[in-house]
């Protein structure tokens, strides 16, 4: 084969990749949106977490508006971890409560979800009650209040948090869980969702980072996520 032709050849195979990888990426967002609409219309029939949701009170600068966490990132983390009946959970700004919803069908000893905004609040409890019949832990409880003035259960045992906040209301529940840990001694993970101040919890001197979850290829957006343990 002549040099001309080999180049030519060359191009034409470079071309076809280049297409073929457009084509994949094309599919794979097709595949990803349809697989999440069809994650909502069946897991969250009965819950109405889907959608996202601005209110009044996530109007302070370090404040995220509600987007529901991805249905896989909770799940897949609690199977890296492992629970047991003597692990208590926390959803720090629980929004609409689905991710308190997943965490209630393991064998939890209970489950709570906080969450600032009374609508999204009400709108969990209804979700959640619906859905009770699903639970493995019949503990669970969404309370109203600010994540920063909350009091971190010494028993809890695992803590997720899918972005709520950020800045000083981050800090401030950081500290808190420090404060728990120094009251009562005891292992402790932490699931951060889309980690950016996640140098705040390893500055504590009291985490590590255990291990880190890349997103799916579908969801680069969401579905990052890093596991803290307590030492």
């Amino acid at each position: 084969m002549r040099e001309a032709d080999r180049r030519r050849m060359a191009t034409l195979r470079a071309r076809a990749v280049r297409r073929t990888r457009a084509g994949l990426a094309r599919i794979s967002k097709h595949v990803a949106g349809a697989s999440e609409h069809w994650a909502d219309r069946v897991l969250d029939r009965g819950l109405d977490t889907s959608g996202n949701s601005l209110q009044p009170e996530h109007g302070a600068d370090d404040r995220v508006s509600y987007v529901p966490s991805p249905w896989y990132v909770l799940p897949r983390a609690l199977w890296y971890l492992g629970v047991s009946d003597r692990d208590t959970f926390v959803d720090f700004g629980c929004g609409k409560g689905r991710v308190v919803h997943q965490a209630a069908r393991r064998p939890f000893r209970r489950v709570i979800g906080v969450e600032i905004s009374p609508v999204l609040a009400e709108i969990a409890r209804a979700g959640l009650n619906a859905r009770r019949h699903q639970h493995r832990c019949q503990n669970v409880e969404i309370v109203v209040a600010d994540a920063a003035e909350f009091q971190i259960p010494d028993d809890l045992t695992i803590g997720y948090f899918f972005l709520p906040f950020r800045g000083e209301t981050f800090a401030a529940v950081v500290r808190g869980i420090v404060e728990s840990l120094d009251r009562r001694p005891r292992r402790l993970r932490l699931i951060y969702a889309l980690p950016y101040d996640g140098s705040m919890i390893l500055a504590t001197g009291r985490f590590r980072l255990l291990t880190e979850h890349r997103a799916l290829p579908s969801d680069r957006r969401y579905g990052w996520a890093a596991i803290f343990e307590s030492y």
